[in-house]
């Protein structure tokens, strides 16, 4: 009898675990998996990832922050900017978006002056902490996102 309540406990735990987050909680730099653990989708065979940083927190609540540059790619920039309403910030509103983050940016993220970059974010959704920041000279794409 007390085996079969152990073993219920052990499972009940398991499932307990698992459903809490802590499973899949943890922090991946240039992680080839990154991309489906931030976009929920397979990286298109074209797009060429350069750097990568995704974290997600071991919480029963779905908390996460990624960064990634993307080589210029003409096409994926155009699906982004077709499938989303973004309005691009400048002057003091870009600065505060390239300054405002969950946590710190790994220094290979957006690492030049502010005003090298186009900056992006929802049009619709002001509360959003999605960011795109495109490099004026190379047309790299830096995106950014986190929810806590």
């Amino acid at each position: 009898m007390k085996i079969g309540i152990v073993y219920f406990l052990c499972i009940g735990l398991l499932f307990c675990l698992n459903g809490c987050g802590y499973s899949e909680g943890g922090l991946w730099e240039n992680d080839p998996g990154n991309w489906e653990r931030a976009f929920q989708s397979q990286k298109p065979d074209d797009v060429t990832v350069l750097h990568s940083k995704y974290w997600r927190s071991a919480h029963w609540t779905y908390e996460f922050q990624y960064f990634f540059e993307i080589e210029r790619n003409d096409k994926l920039k155009e699906q982004l900017f077709t499938k989303n309403k973004l309005t691009r910030l400048d002057g003091k509103a870009a600065k505060e978006a390239k300054g405002n983050f969950f946590g710190e940016a790994p220094l290979w993220f957006t690492p030049k002056p502010v005003d090298k970059y186009e900056v992006w974010v929802y049009r619709d959704n002001t509360d959003s902490n999605f960011r795109v920041f495109v490099d004026k000279e190379t047309r790299n794409l830096f995106l950014t996102d986190y929810l806590i």
